[in-house]
């Protein structure tokens, strides 16, 4: 990526981060935040409404609600927390005492902080910061926390960093979630959290994805994997017969909670 271009796709996040706590914001208090041009700031919202990330309305623009839904940690941790729970009390049956655990940062993997007792003694490495404050004194677990820059929206650690750390370890288990389903793909809207994500999978002996039934209602930009590249798929409520019937033909191992 040349220097423009990753000038671009900055300014980009940083709109995106203007607009999550979802009210409409005028376009020209955009060019006066980033201290850019109104022209650069209309470029920039032409390409992320073709992503189908933002709508613009009458010189305002907001984030599409895939976007909030994704992007803002409190937003996603008010969710679907009875399903969450289930996701999580499923998942700690794939781990054993013992294991070394890489942990994303999402809303759904944090509920088994409930559960940890069952499984300890364990080893836990993760870029969240509610699992780092939650288990940190927590017997039986030994935490390793992932450097990096910190995203206030994620309430997580991404980037180089980070990506290095994860890659110098070797774990027995990934647990993660993700921002979308389409198909037997899984999608999210920052490019950083796709680049930590494949970075545990490649680390991982054993994956366990965490799937509550919202992510086959919402849409994303950036492909992350397929589900045929996790070992376990576990699933909330019955996502629909289409998509079941989808995961069936693919051959995806799946479980209903």
């Amino acid at each position: 990526m040349n220097k423009s271009a990753s000038k671009s796709v900055l300014r980009r996040s940083k709109i995106l981060d203007l607009l999550l706590g979802g009210r409409e914001v005028p376009i020209k208090e955009i060019a006066e935040k980033l201290d850019v041009s109104i022209m650069t700031v209309h470029r920039d919202l032409a390409e992320l409404e073709r992503n189908g990330a933002i709508t613009r309305v009458r010189g305002a623009v907001s984030a599409e609600r895939s976007v909030i839904f994704e992007s803002s940690y409190h937003f996603r941790s008010q969710k679907q927390i009875d399903e969450k729970r289930r996701l999580a009390r499923a998942a700690i049956k794939h781990i054993e005492p013992g294991n070394a655990l890489a942990w994303d940062d999402s809303t759904t993997a944090y509920q088994m902080t409930e559960f940890i007792q069952e499984i300890t003694p364990i080893t836990v490495l993760t870029n969240g910061l509610p699992v780092i404050e939650r288990l940190s004194n927590e017997p039986g677990v030994e935490m390793i926390a992932l450097g990096g820059k910190f995203s206030r929206g994620f309430n997580g650690f991404f980037g180089l960093q980070c990506e290095q750390a994860i890659a110098s370890y070797v774990v027995d288990v990934a647990v993660m979630s993700s921002t979308t389903i389409r198909g037997i793909s899984l999608y999210t809207q920052d490019e950083q959290v796709v680049r930590m994500k494949r970075a545990m999978l490649k680390i991982a002996k054993k994956s366990v994805l965490l799937v509550d039934s919202s992510k086959f209602q919402f849409s994303a930009l950036n492909y992350i994997a397929d589900l045929t590249d996790f070992d376990h798929v576990i699933i909330s409520k019955d996502p629909g017969e289409e998509a079941l019937a989808t995961l069936r033909s693919a051959g995806i191992d799946f479980e209903l909670v």
